[in-house]
């Protein structure tokens, strides 16, 4: 039987990975007031637990305080989107090795899945639903890589760029793009991957500096 303290952690968990997902997906957009009370009475849960989510997302970078609205969803700045980029890039050349390196047929098999289930939701007019597929995709290479170290250094920038991504990026164009990786890793060329990766972040980078002048 857990602990009191082994509750509240699992709790506070719980409720930070939920509204994670709220940020992450758009259905709490930047720029929003979040309330702990009314968060606690829609999550079913106290304050508490909502407060110490609500610190942890700070310490990710989801949320910031502000003196005259409280706690909202942060708007990240020029200088925060070329950094994540910029971080991501360098972790995604370790990744691109890896993966060559430990990926086998069934992996491949998994990502050609997330890809088509990705697909079938752009031509079905599920746009949202594709952007959710896509950022699975990502998801499923980092824990396909077989990396305790590498899945802890990644995660935390991993959610940001997802949210940032879900912002901005087309579906389509990032389905096919996801279509040349499998192709990259299926080849086991490190450097055919490792480019792959390259000219993939680059797109998405060029989509989310297009939307951020629009």
């Amino acid at each position: 039987m857990p602990t009191r303290e082994e509750h509240a952690s699992s709790l506070r968990d719980s409720v930070t990975q939920a509204l994670r997902a709220r940020i992450v997906t758009g259905e709490l957009p930047p720029g929003t007031r979040v309330v702990e009370r009314q968060l606690a009475e829609q999550l079913g849960v106290s304050r508490v637990p909502v407060r110490e989510a609500l610190r942890s997302l700070e310490r990710e970078g989801f949320v910031e305080e502000r003196a005259t609205r409280g706690m909202v969803v942060r708007r990240l700045d020029p200088d925060d989107v070329e950094m994540l980029f910029a971080v991501r890039e360098s972790l995604e050349a370790v990744l691109a090795q890896r993966l060559v390196a430990v990926l086998d047929d069934a992996g491949l098999a998994a990502l050609d899945d997330l890809v088509d289930r990705a697909e079938g939701h752009a031509d079905a007019g599920r746009p949202a639903l594709a952007v959710a597929a896509n950022a699975d995709f990502h998801s499923a290479l980092v824990d396909l890589a077989r990396s305790s170290v590498l899945s802890s250094i990644i995660e935390p920038v991993s959610g940001r760029m997802a949210w940032l991504l879900n912002q901005h990026t087309d579906p389509a164009a990032m389905i096919a793009e996801h279509r040349s990786i499998v192709s990259a890793l299926r080849s086991r060329d490190a450097g055919r991957a490792a480019e792959v990766f390259r000219t993939h972040l680059a797109t998405s980078r060029d989509a989310v500096r297009r939307a951020g002048s629009a």
